[in-house]
């Protein structure tokens, strides 16, 4: 099969391998054809409230024992237990560093999307920026084209609809766990989560931007720490996927509960 982007900085990675006619191929493609300007404010409207339910993080977790992520090639688990994963190699490394750890484990829970009936391509994969050119580092770049906004003169170039160094605080991107995640660690007062760790759940997808070296016309010098905290923690989040022999102990059930007891004393509004 022909080979699309993979765009990793270890080249000798058998990672983020994306093929054409492949289930990541229809949903990036169902994704390109509906993840406009429109539908991102759209959403991002829709979710500004959290007005679907309250829930404990560690039931959270729970659900996504029902949810493999279907963008991914590298992962055919529970999307639990890559949290668990990502966390573990966090911990080997930074045994000390809690919050960290604690990050590694709740980074994707906003998978939860799919509990609320949103469609896969609004939940999971890769972001990019809607409102200006698409960048050939978007994954399946060609199937762009269908994007209703392709072709629109206010959308098509290098700025868009945005001004030079405006922050990526400032854009709009593709919708999905990332932002909603971020929105609920933001309006939630309770939890111990920093506002640094914060904006790498919330740009962790963003792989045309942290890996493909797109949008750079577009960061602020607040922009440049946000890169070296994502790119560190994506070393975890995508290398712990070759941890094939990877065991869920009691143990590890056992010493992350505790952690989000004390990271997550409340329930939190979903």
């Amino acid at each position: 099969m022909k080979r699309s982007h993979s765009y990793m900085n270890d080249l000798d990675s058998n990672l983020r391998q994306y093929e054409i006619n492949t289930p990541q191929y229809y949903l990036y493609r169902d994704m390109y054809q509906n993840q406009t300007v429109e539908f991102v404010q759209k959403m991002k409207n829709k979710y500004k409230n959290l007005s679907n339910c309250k829930m404990n993080i560690k039931d959270v977790l729970l659900e996504l024992n029902n949810f493999i992520d279907p963008s991914d090639p590298d992962v055919d688990i529970e999307n639990s237990v890559h949290a668990y994963q990502t966390a573990e190699r966090i911990r080997k490394k930074h045994p000390n560093n809690k919050e960290l750890q604690v990050v590694g484990l709740i980074h994707d829970l906003g998978k939860i999307l799919f509990k609320f009936g949103e469609p896969n391509w609004a939940v999971v994969g890769d972001t990019y920026v809607v409102g200006c050119k698409f960048p050939e580092s978007i994954v399946y770049y060609d199937t762009l084209k269908d994007n209703p906004d392709y072709n629109n003169k206010d959308y098509n170039t290098e700025l868009g609809i945005y001004k030079e160094r405006c922050g990526l605080e400032r854009l709009l991107i593709s919708f999905g766990h990332d932002e909603y995640l971020y929105q609920i660690l933001l309006q939630n007062k309770t939890h111990k989560i920093s506002k640094k760790l914060m904006k790498v759940i919330r740009f962790h997808s963003f792989y045309p931007w942290h890996t493909g070296g797109s949008y750079k016309q577009f960061m602020n010098v607040n922009d440049e720490q946000i890169l070296k905290d994502v790119l560190y923690f994506n070393q975890f989040d995508l290398y712990s996927k070759e941890d094939v022999d990877f065991v869920l102990t009691d143990e590890i059930k056992e010493y992350y509960d505790n952690l989000l007891d004390e990271y997550f004393p409340e329930e939190l509004q979903f």
